[in-house]
């Protein structure tokens, strides 16, 4: 009987609990043994902590956003015997594999254990979509659905009904996925993190948009944005951070004072943060993730360690996705960052184009641009009131 151990790392997604119920239901199947190691990497060293999940009822988790097992950005190497301490401890528990649930830095640390002979396989994971290997990381599509129903109820009600510019801020650290689907909520303006963006065009863009839609905009920022005129932007390394990574916080409000003092038009900021992280996962994610969880121990099963479980569109014609493997040095680690393509996005315009909303139909389905009765509504008391 073999005895594995389960554990996310990193940021929140909403995929987390149902990979968890894939990887979990699919040992039982098996017949083996399952711990769930609490926060991330740290329930391998020392202090760490696990729970034995063999004989647990998890079939609530799998339609729930979050991760039961918690989460941290507890790194391995951050201990100068990392590798030592963890294999100790495996040995200790009696574990014969380990399945990590993480985006880069999780699944970069596990792939440096795979490599010292660590049996480990892992799943991706996280909003930001920003790992090559597969088509999408679990997570994103229920964040993206969140964003673009956030942007699309803020532009229609409040920004209409009150005449102003709403800007608001998107998660995705250095890659710009997650702020372009907000083109699924009707954003007038995106703004990515990739390149830098032209302020006199960007502000240009915004009052055209705002007057032809009748006095009202939306304006979606990456959190790690750049414009050629510099913004007094505040950065910090969260607490318990051991990857070295610093982020830049509340791009928005900058930003909307400065559209405020250029524009004379009343702006606000918002700012969504963990909430596109939170929540019901979206059909198409809690399937593809139970999915990667059951490839996971299928994985173990065949003895397939320092491989991950990924998702591949096969034929670029079909709407079509299937789970598949890549080595874990494919999905992170030199090189494997992957940023939105610049042809999915057009820097005179502002917003994604053709090729990235074909990119997403197999996530999000159709952008359509067909106006419901209550946005014709809308055009007509503007069409009046101008």
């Amino acid at each position: 009987m073999k005895k594995i151990l389960v554990f996310t790392g990193g940021g929140l997604a909403p995929a987390l609990n149902p990979t968890l119920y894939g990887v979990i239901s699919g040992a039982k199947k098996n017949g083996w043994k399952i711990l769930g190691g609490l926060f991330g990497w740290a329930s391998l060293l020392p202090g760490g902590q696990q729970i034995d999940l063999t004989n647990t009822d998890v079939e609530s988790i799998k339609d729930i956003g979050g991760t039961f097992l918690r989460s941290s950005r507890t790194n391995p190497f951050a201990y100068p015997d990392g590798i030592a301490l963890i294999k100790k401890r495996l040995v200790e528990l009696e574990i014969d594999a380990v399945v990590a649930i993480g985006g880069d830095d999780t699944l970069g640390a596990a792939a440096k254990l795979a490599t010292a002979g660590v049996p480990i396989v892992g799943i991706p994971k996280t909003i930001d979509n920003d790992l090559f290997g597969t088509y999408f990381t679990p997570g994103f599509p229920s964040a993206a659905r969140r964003l673009s129903d956030y942007a699309r109820e803020i532009k229609e009600d409040a920004a209409y009904a009150l005449s102003r510019i709403y800007v608001i801020e998107s998660l995705g650290m250095k890659a710009g996925w997650l702020a372009a689907s907000a083109i699924y909520g009707g954003a007038d303006i995106i703004i990515p993190p990739e390149r830098e963006i032209n302020w006199a065009n960007f502000l240009k863009l915004l009052k055209e948009r705002y007057t032809k839609n009748g006095n009202f905009a939306t304006v979606v920022i990456s959190q790690e944005a750049n414009f050629d005129e510099p913004l007094e932007v505040a950065t910090d390394a969260q607490p318990g951070e051991q990857y070295g990574h610093t982020r830049k916080h509340f791009i928005c409000l900058p930003l909307k004072d400065k559209i405020k003092k250029e524009l004379k038009i009343e702006t606000k900021a918002l700012y969504p943060g963990n909430y596109l992280e939170s929540g019901k996962p979206i059909e198409l994610d809690k399937k593809m993730s139970i999915a990667l969880g059951r490839k996971a121990v299928d994985l173990i099963a065949g003895g397939k360690f320092g491989y991950a479980a990924v998702i591949a569109r096969p034929d670029a014609a079909s709407l079509e996705l299937t789970i598949g493997a890549a080595l874990l040095t494919d999905l992170s680690g030199s090189g494997t960052f992957r940023p939105m393509p610049e042809e999915y996005f057009d820097l005179e315009s502002l917003l994604p184009t053709a090729t990235f909303l074909e990119y997403m139909r197999p996530i999000l389905g159709e952008c359509r641009k067909d106006e419901d009765d209550y946005a014709k509504l809308l055009k007509k008391v503007t069409s009046r009131s101008s």
